[in-house]
Parts: structure tokens; C-alpha cells; sequence
């Protein structure tokens, strides 16, 4: 990963370093809005309701998501206080941020960790989410703030757990999603359509669950060749095909036994990207004639094994991904002397996980969790700048293999009124790092390990009342280099080592879950101080060379407010989430600071607006024999601090949208409209000719169908 690069040169370079992109694969319930008896897993210590659960977390069933309007991971952000985008490229790469964790930018492990069912989705040095298309899923599970104990690694921003449906033992279901709509500035329609169908092979014993989707967003970004004017080259060019093949088997052997395996694959396949020069009119200039894109794909199998002992319940859950070439391309226009050139950023993946845990079960006032963990991951990455005046490219295969154990244990006190909770997880992680870059190459290695844990201590002061303190840490590896990077950097007056010092996150959390007027009016919140120590960050030195260093501290204090009220109006709900915070870079290395003065102390986070909220009125009743909804909600994000210095802020922005319909029998139509203002952004920038929004205008029509 060795790349001289200096002035104009600089953004493509720091986006090729920044940006590995591995092809990766990376009861029903509903949120807190919809009421008060929703079943939660995330604590692993079996169902819980998640009003009674002493943390800071939602649960969102399909029917909610799909009410919502949420159909990828950027619409679930709008319904998370403190989340917040903090980088997009194409359909298949975009990186998320909880109450500060994009801080230190799109490099490194993610922040947030992404479990599907039971088994993490992801590979090492790699922040991207997984591309999940939301129709066959059941419950969406999000848990705010550092997750070290129980998830390990990777969670220390939270944990965003995905539950897919299980098939039915004992009927034959099919159910069918179909949608038609319009994209303002597209001369294409996008449709969608997604399937599923369950049978029990044996009644109450063995099923299995097929489902599959396809979906092609219509493009609506123009190509220009070279200056935007006259013709484009190509028109309605960033169209996107997503496709989705799922089967699950569900077998009980015996009233204590549980096997469940899955298997799933996706692909994206997207032509030229979501970032461009302008977003209103949207469209790429000085392309060339490079054809963009964006291609991701990846198999996942995985399977969980559930035994049920008198006292204790036994889970063993394996996965294994196998995440396919992939990655994306693009042209970029440097300046005099470099001009119009190519850049390439690719690689593929596999990670293979086992958890074994067991668990109290017998309803006492002692809940234990314990376990073993395992990974074995390689990522392997390649890039290539091809300008007239430069060409570079190289390559880099990272492996990790690490192992952990954990545990977490409360007690009731007086009755369950009060119970204290500890938890520890020990983790060693054994990395190394072989690249190339333009024939030299270069190895580095690193055994990091430590030491995490929780504490909490929960108050049932009533049966609609609860308080709760809850304190944790994060961990997360550090990044390898090579050794002229290292180099570099210390030259810089930074100091910096083939393998980066790991960074922690402490966060203390005080919160308060409860409801009033007979349980139509509920209330979840809580207010937390979060400190980051030795944030990795991206260091562009005084030679152009491209690098990695710890940069200092952060700090984040917040507040995350849930609201739900059910009207007097029969049917009628008004709900609003909403997080207010502030954020500073602190202990910032004095050099580091002199070579980027936007990181100095004292100032605002990268990719945290200071608020963030949503207010959704929704309406759900029977008329006769036929169901009326219907949903409104408007977003608000507040100015954010870029990471990229030519696009140095985002400006404060609001989303609209609202759809409504009918249910009758099995069938449920609907009308929708997204965006409803035709706001364009920017909302992500990785450059000033690199910017991405949201949608523009979409309105469409859809049928449900259940059997």
C-alpha cells in the first residue's frame, strides 16, 4: 500500500486507500411506537420485552419497515437516534455511524457491528453494510452504544442484528411483494419483486423456507464525456439490478432440539456509481468513455444448533461467507498535469465465525451467558490508478484469526425491583498483511488483545416504569501498514507503527423506559457521554504518500428521545425518535493537528450531526371488512462536518414521505411517494466532483400478497 501521490492526486488516493471494497456479504415485533408487548433476543439470555430491557434499544418488524418506507439500510437509518450516514459510493458500499463512531472516517474494521441471525456479516478492514433487501425479514433488532461483551470487536458503536423469518411446521404460506415507480429525471420505471413460500416436510418437525427477490432501480444520472454541456454521453446511466436467493431449514428432532441452517446469496450490480459532480441536475463529467460501476456479490451459509437442558440452554451458531471479485470503478478528473484517468478498487473475501454458549433458563433471579468465540477472516484488496501522467497499482491480503471468551451474569434483588449486571470478554486477535504496491512489496503483523466489559444496574420502580445505568467499553484492532507508511508518518512528527494501537470507546449511559395514560403515551429515553481513545484515521504526509495513524481522543455527549402516543382518534399513532448531542476531537497529536488543522482540538466530529429526528403519524383501522393505513413522517439532520476538507460541511437537510392504502382479504394495495420535497443534497461527499444524495422524487403503487 505504497502510493506517492501529492496535490490534485490526493482525494483519489485517500479514496483508493479508504475504500477497500471486498464483494462482501457481508415473535413478530415492531418498534417502539406500535406498543408495549414487542420480544426481544439481542441480550442473549432468551425473549425479554423490550420495554423492560435496561439498554438503549429498538426492534423493527417488516411490517413496520415496510409501512415506513424502509428499503435498504440508509431508510433504517432515519428511524435510529444518532445514526447517520457516513459514507456512500455505489449501491453495495455504504458505511453508517452511531453517536459518533464515523469520527476517524471509512477505514479500518467497522464500528457497527451487522449479525444476521445469530453469525456476524463481515470481513476484516472493511466498515461497509450488507446490501440486505428487507422483504424476508422478520425483526431488525438495533442496539445503540458499544457492544464489546456480548458482541466483541466491531460493535463499538452498537450492533444492528437482522432475523429473518422461520418456516412454518405446520401449514403450506406464500406471500408475494410487487412494486412499480418513478424516479424524478429518470425516463425509466423501477420495479420490484420479491417471493416467498414455506412447507412443513414434516408437521412439527421439518420445514423448509425459499424466498427471493429482484429489484431494478431505474438510473437517472447523466454521463458527460467531458465538460457538461450539449448532449450526454450516456443518460439515466446509475441504474442498479439487486437480486436475493434465501432458503431456511428448521428441523426439532425432539422437544429440546433445534437445528436451524441457512443459506442466502445477493448480488448488486450497479452501472457508474452514486457519487457525481452535481447532484441537482444530477450528472458525471469528464468520464471519458470509462464505464462506471459498482459490483458486489456473496454466498452466506450458516447454521445455529439449540439444545434445551433442564436449567441451561445450549447455542452453537457457525457461519461461513464467501463474498465473490467485486468492487468498483470509476473515471476521475485530477487537474493539469494528471487529467482523466481510471481508478479501480476491487477484492473479494471469506470469513468463517463459530459461537458456542450456553445460558440459564429455569426463570430464577440468577440469568447467566457465557461463551466461546472463533474467526478466521482474509480480505483480499486491489487498486489501480491509470492516468496519463500516473499509473499506479497494487494489492493486499489481510488475515486475521482471533478467539474470545465472555460472560455476563445479573441477579434480582427485592423481588427483580433491582438488578446489577457484569460482563467481560477477553479477546486476542492474530493479524498480518502482505501488499504490493507498484512491485515493492510489504509485510506487517500484530497480536493485539484486550480486555472489555460491562456493567448495569436496572430499576423496576413500577410495572410501567424503569431506570437503568449502563457503562461499557469498545475495541476494536489496529490497522496494518506498510513499513515506508509508517515511516512516513513518524517523519511527520506523528507517531505510527506498521500495526496501529488499537482504539476503546468508554461509554456511561443513564436512561428511563415507561408509559402513562393507560399505556397510550410511551417514553424510552436516555442520555449517555461516550470517549473515544486513539482513533485510527487515514494521514495523507508531507510526501503525498498515503498512510494511517492514531489521531487522539473524541468525545460525544448525547441524548436519544423515543416518543409514541396512541390518539384518541381509533387507529391513529403520532411517534418521533430524535438524538441531540455535541462532539469534539480531543488530545489530538500536536502533528497530526498541524498537518490537518480540521482535526484540531476542540473540533466538531467528522460524519456526527449534532441532531437527528423523525416524526411519523401513522393510521391503521378496519372500515367494515376493509383495512385502511396510512403513514406520513419528515426527517430532520443537522449541518455535519465532512471528512473530506474540499467539501468541508453538509448542509442541514429534511426528507419527506407518505403512503397509504387498503387491506382486503389477503391483498393489500398501496401508493407511496419518497422524498416528497425532491431534495438532492449533497448528504455524502468523498470529493467536490464525488457527491452522492438521497433519491430524487420516487412515486409508485404496490401489492402484498399473503396465503
Amino acid at each position: 500500500m505504497t502510493y506517492l501521490l501529492t496535490g490534485a492526486a490526493a482525494p483519489a488516493i485517500l479514496l483508493a486507500t479508504a475504500l477497500p471494497a471486498y464483494a462482501q456479504d457481508a415473535a413478530p415485533a415492531a418498534d417502539v411506537t406500535d406498543d408495549s408487548e414487542i420480544v426481544v433476543t439481542a441480550l442473549k439470555t432468551g425473549a425479554q420485552q423490550l420495554d423492560k430491557v435496561p439498554v438503549a434499544i429498538q426492534a423493527f418488524s417488516q411490517e413496520t419497515l415496510g409501512n415506513r418506507g424502509v428499503r435498504d439500510a440508509a431508510d433504517l437509518m432515519q428511524l435510529i437516534p444518532g445514526a447517520s450516514q457516513a459514507q456512500e459510493i455505489g449501491a453495495g458500499y455504504r458505511i453508517f455511524s452511531f453517536r459518533g463512531s464515523g469520527a476517524g472516517g471509512a477505514v479500518g474494521d467497522g464500528m457497527i457491528g451487522y449479525y444476521l441471525d445469530d453469525t456476524p456479516f463481515g470481513v476484516p478492514n472493511n466498515q461497509s453494510a450488507p446490501p440486505l433487501q428487507f422483504f424476508d425479514i422478520e425483526q431488525v433488532e438495533v442496539l445503540r452504544g458499544p457492544q464489546g461483551t456480548l458482541y466483541g470487536q466491531g460493535s463499538m458503536g452498537g450492533t444492528i442484528i437482522y432475523r429473518t423469518k422461520n418456516p412454518s411446521l405446520d401449514r403450506i404460506t406464500t406471500s408475494g411483494d410487487f412494486e412499480l415507480s418513478n424516479t424524478r429525471d429518470s425516463g425509466k420505471l423501477n420495479y420490484r419483486a420479491a417471493g416467498a413460500v414455506s412447507v412443513p416436510l414434516i408437521t412439527d418437525k421439518l420445514g423448509i423456507r425459499l424466498s427471493g427477490g429482484y429489484e431494478k432501480r431505474a438510473g437517472y444520472n447523466d454521463i458527460y464525456s467531458g465538460a457538461p454541456v450539449g448532449e450526454p454521453y450516456k443518460t439515466d446511466a446509475n441504474n442498479i439490478i439487486s437480486k436475493d436467493l434465501q432458503a431456511v431449514i428448521l428441523w426439532k428432532p425432539t422437544d429440546r432440539a433445534t437445528v436451524r441452517l441457512r443459506a442466502w446469496h445477493f448480488s448488486t450490480d450497479q452501472d457508474y456509481l452514486n457519487v457525481m459532480n452535481s447532484v441537482n441536475p444530477p450528472y458525471a463529467a469528464y468520464q471519458g468513455t470509462i464505464d462506471g460501476y459498482d459490483k458486489r456479490s456473496a454466498n452466506y451459509y450458516s447454521g445455529t444448533f439449540t439444545y434445551e437442558f433442564d436449567k441451561l440452554t445450549l447455542t452453537n451458531a457457525t457461519s461461513y461467507q464467501d463474498s465473490k471479485p467485486g468492487g468498483f470503478g470509476l473515471a476521475l478528473n485530477l487537474g493539469e498535469p494528471l487529467g482523466i484517468g481510471l481508478l479501480v478498487n476491487g477484492g473479494h473475501a471469506n470469513n468463517f465465525v463459530n459461537e458456542l454458549r450456553l445460558t440459564t433458563s429455569d426463570g430464577g433471579p440468577l440469568h447467566w451467558v457465557g461463551g466461546l468465540f472463533y474467526q478466521k477472516a482474509n480480505g483480499y484488496y486491489t487498486f489501480k490508478l491509470d492516468f496519463p501522467t500516473l499509473k499506479s497499482e497494487g494489492e493486499t491480503i489481510t488475515r486475521t484469526e482471533n478467539a474470545s471468551i465472555f460472560s455476563e451474569v445479573s441477579y434480582e434483588l427485592f423481588d427483580g425491583k433491582l438488578v446489577p449486571l457484569l460482563g467481560l470478554r477477553y479477546v486476542r486477535d492474530k493479524r498480518s498483511s502482505e501488499s504490493v504496491s507498484n512491485g515493492v512489496p510489504a509485510t506487517s503483523e500484530a497480536e493485539p488483545d484486550a480486555l472489555t466489559w460491562r456493567a448495569n444496574l436496572a430499576y423496576y420502580a413500577t410495572d410501567d416504569w424503569m431506570f437503568f445505568f449502563n457503562a461499557g467499553t469498545g475495541f476494536r484492532s489496529g490497522i496494518l501498514q506498510s513499513q515506508a507508511q509508517a515511516d512516513a508518518v513518524t517523519a511527520d512528527g506523528v507517531p505510527s507503527s506498521l500495526s496501529l494501537t488499537p482504539d476503546k470507546l468508554r461509554n456511561l449511559e443513564i436512561g428511563v423506559k415507561g408509559s402513562f395514560a393507560d399505556g397510550k403515551v410511551r417514553v424510552a429515553t436516555s442520555v449517555y457521554d461516550i470517549k473515544y481513545t486513539n482513533l485510527q484515521a487515514a494521514f495523507t504526509t508531507s510526501i503525498g504518500l498515503s498512510a494511517f495513524a492514531n489521531l487522539g481522543d473524541a468525545t460525544t455527549q448525547g441524548v436519544d428521545i423515543e416518543l409514541a402516543w396512541d390518539t384518541p382518534l381509533k387507529g391513529l399513532t403520532l411517534s418521533s425518535v430524535a438524538n441531540f448531542n455535541t462532539s469534539e476531537f480531543t488530545n489530538v497529536k500536536s502533528a497530526f493537528a498541524g498537518a490537518d488543522p480540521r482535526v484540531a482540538n476542540g473540533q466538531e466530529l467528522y460524519n456526527t450531526p449534532p441532531f437527528n429526528v423523525r416524526f411519523d403519524a401513522s393510521f391503521d383501522r378496519k372500515v367494515g371488512e376493509i383495512g385502511v393505513f396510512a403513514n406520513a413522517s419528515a426527517t430532520a439532520v443537522g449541518r455535519a462536518r465532512n471528512g473530506d476538507a474540499t467539501v468541508d460541511t453538509l448542509d442541514p437537510y429534511e426528507l419527506y414521505r407518505a403512503s397509504a392504502g387498503i387491506r382486503i382479504d389477503n391483498y393489500e394495495f398501496r401508493i407511496f411517494g419518497e422524498n416528497l420535497s425532491d431534495y438532492r443534497g449533497p448528504t455524502s461527499a468523498n470529493g467536490p466532483t464525488l457527491l452522492a444524495g438521497p433519491r430524487p422524487l420516487t412515486v409508485g403503487v404496490g401489492l402484498r400478497v399473503n396465503y
